[in-house]
């Protein structure tokens, strides 16, 4: 029998191997004490040391070099050995290894002296933030700061009548994007849900009383804040819904038609009689003290419904299953983006009327932190995804091949991309999402 009929199976991170010499250096640490006229030394205890295991181990055959390649690209970090007598251990490379050829003398043999560190399970669990819960919260720290702004900076004692109209108008008007956005993902629950049923009553009764509330700036934050809530259990579907109604509000100006005024307008000599338009602000000025205020009041509003908006984007999102790689990153481009904004448009605007009770700054700041890392930590682990374009009709199963080298990966391709009517039929010219290399 040759010394390679002799050789152990063994692997390392499923990286296939032989072994023909096996070492295990184990035991305590010790530190000896020896002091002058004491004839015994004296010995401490420092615990069990760390134990490596050290191998001599052999790819052989005409593949040798691929098998060579194989091992050196997983020897690093932490992994499963698969010890030829004693099992599967979960080790850690231990630095540097020792590689041995002799083509000339031993062809077809690759010699390999690794050493490995047994990896110990730890003592003391380990803590690790919950970063869905930390984005909720913040989120609830923004949702009322911004109602705070609001209830500070919303009056309508001083300004005249047309401006106390105007603003009212407006805020209905943004109340109404509010439901037209949330309403379709409220009705996806159904009308025996519960929850949606109090929403819908919520909607009802802030309008309702909406001549009312407009005097108590805090009441009717409060009853458009609850608008923003979300139910205790949620579906991939029913998330995703409330997540796009939410990003759809982020620029409430956008939503609602508003004029800018009206004023009369003088036709020219027999033109007709005098009417009713929409006037020009470049033209005619909008420095008036009035119009200063409708604007504040305008954006009061705005600032409200867009930063409950923003916090019920991040409530969502903390409670979609990122699937993959581009999502995550699509949200947080939209959340940066938002956050940004918003911060921006504050910074140059006048100190609110009243002191508000919570910083609305910090807490927007704290709201785009939280949102951020949220995303990064559940996205880190995830799948990137590019793009190819077939050139001719093909088979999946050929696609999948061509990009990985095996047909393994067929029902992932059909997976994301839906335009895909026939495997065998992948149409050309169209670009598909596919897993990155």
């Amino acid at each position: 029998m040759s010394w390679l009929d002799q050789l152990l199976p063994a692997s390392f991170r499923g990286v296939p191997f032989q072994v023909d010499d096996i070492r295990h250096d184990a035991g305590d640490t010790v530190v000896v004490r020896e002091y002058p006229f004491q004839d015994l030394p004296t010995v401490f205890r420092m615990g069990e040391g760390a134990e490596e295991i050290r191998l001599s181990a052999y790819v052989v055959g005409d593949d040798y070099i691929e098998q060579r390649e194989a091992l050196r690209q997983v020897l690093t970090g932490e992994g499963v050995l698969v010890h030829p007598t004693a099992g599967s251990i979960r080790v850690y490379v231990a630095g540097r290894y020792s590689l041995r050829e002799n083509p000339t003398f031993e062809g077809g043999v690759a010699r390999f002296d690794l050493v490995f560190i047994r990896a110990e399970s730890r003592r003391y669990p380990a803590g690790v933030e919950n970063t869905e819960a930390a984005a909720a919260d913040a989120a609830d720290a923004a949702a009322e700061a911004g109602q705070d702004a609001f209830a500070a900076e919303w009056s309508l004692a001083d300004p005249p009548a047309w401006v106390v109209e105007r603003a009212t108008a407006s805020l209905q008007a943004a109340m109404g994007a509010v439901w037209d956005a949330i309403g379709p993902a409220v009705g996806l629950l159904g009308q025996a849900d519960e929850w949606a049923s109090s929403m819908i009553g919520a909607w009802q009764e802030l309008q309702a009383g909406f001549a009312q509330l407009v005097a108590e700036p805090a009441a009717l934050a409060g009853q458009l804040a609850a608008l923003f809530t979300l139910p205790a259990v949620l579906t991939q579907p029913q998330a995703l819904a409330f997540q796009g109604a939410y990003a759809g509000l982020f620029d409430v100006s956008s939503v609602v038609v508003r004029t800018d005024f009206e004023t009369v307008v003088m036709p020219t000599d027999g033109g007709g009689l005098a009417m009713f338009g929409t006037g020009n602000a470049a033209v005619l000025g909008v420095d008036a003290a009035a119009r200063v205020r409708l604007a504040q009041l305008t954006a009061a509003g705005d600032q409200l419904v867009e930063t409950l908006a923003t916090a019920g984007y991040v409530r969502a999102l903390a409670r979609v299953e990122m699937t993959n790689y581009d999502e995550g990153m699509a949200a947080r481009a939209a959340l940066h983006a938002q956050c940004t904004r918003l911060l921006l448009a504050s910074s140059d605007a006048s100190a609110p009327r009243a002191l508000p009770g919570s910083s609305w700054h910090d807490a927007m700041m704290a709201l785009h932190t939280a949102g951020l890392r949220d995303l990064q930590a559940r996205t880190q682990d995830l799948v990137r995804l590019t793009t190819y374009t077939p050139g001719a009709w093909m088979p999946v199963w050929y696609i999948s091949h061509l990009l990985y080298g095996t047909a393994d990966y067929a029902d992932e391709i059909l997976q994301l991309n839906d335009h895909i009517e026939h495997p065998l039929l992948v149409p050309p010219g169209r670009a598909l999402r596919v897993r990155r290399v």
